[in-house]
């Protein structure tokens, strides 16, 4: 009888978002996963807690405020969970970095608006929790993740912005600056206008 090779585990440090899923977890190193389950009810009474091991470290009511000011406390929690902590401690390569400094701050915000809208924005999304995607050069994506609003179902029971119906243009602006402020954590001295691009003369 063959037996097949179990692959180690990875470090969580050596983990891309490739690597988790929203609902993965690692309790035993303090990653869990609040997702509201069926089973989360019968074994804890509740919702809100790690869906696993039954942690109960947030405060709700102080999140679903909706309160960009306290984005502080937001992220520390949404940290624990482990998709959202690999995208806000992952080496982000030159490409990424470069890419969005050529844009800058404004360019960024306006082009953060413009994919919240097209991925989460409507009530209906035929690749519903698949939508955002993990890799590529496009920090905004990495963002949405690591502030949960990568899709709808995120968005519903981190931020209590129900599914099913389109979102508002102070939900779009509420999500558009919770990705930003993501942006403007993991590179530094980003200029508002961008890179500006320098003309060189050809040699005659």
């Amino acid at each position: 009888m063959a037996f097949q090779k179990v692959k180690p585990e990875k470090p969580v440090k050596d983990l891309t978002p490739l690597d988790v899923k929203c609902t993965t977890t690692r309790c035993r190193d303090n990653f869990h996963c609040f997702k509201t389950s069926q089973k989360m009810i019968e074994n804890y009474g509740k919702t809100g807690v790690c869906r696993d091991c039954g942690e109960d470290v947030v405060d709700w009511d102080r999140i679903r405020k909706n309160d960009v000011n306290d984005h502080g406390y937001m992220f520390d929690v949404m940290k624990l969970e482990l998709l959202r902590h690999v995208c806000w401690n992952m080496d982000l390569q030159t490409e990424i970095t470069e890419f969005a400094q050529k844009r800058g701050k404004r360019k960024l915000r306006e082009r953060a608006r413009k994919i919240l809208q097209q991925k989460i924005g409507k009530a209906i999304n035929f690749r519903e929790g698949y939508q955002t995607a993990k890799t590529g050069r496009e920090i905004i994506h990495y963002a949405m993740h690591a502030t949960a609003t990568c899709c709808r179902p995120c968005m519903e029971y981190w931020h209590n912005i129900p599914m099913g119906t389109d979102l508002t243009n102070g939900q779009l602006d509420y999500a558009t600056d919770l990705v930003m402020l993501f942006v403007e954590d993991r590179i530094k001295n980003l200029s508002d206008e961008g890179l500006q691009k320098v003309a060189v003369k050809k040699l005659r």
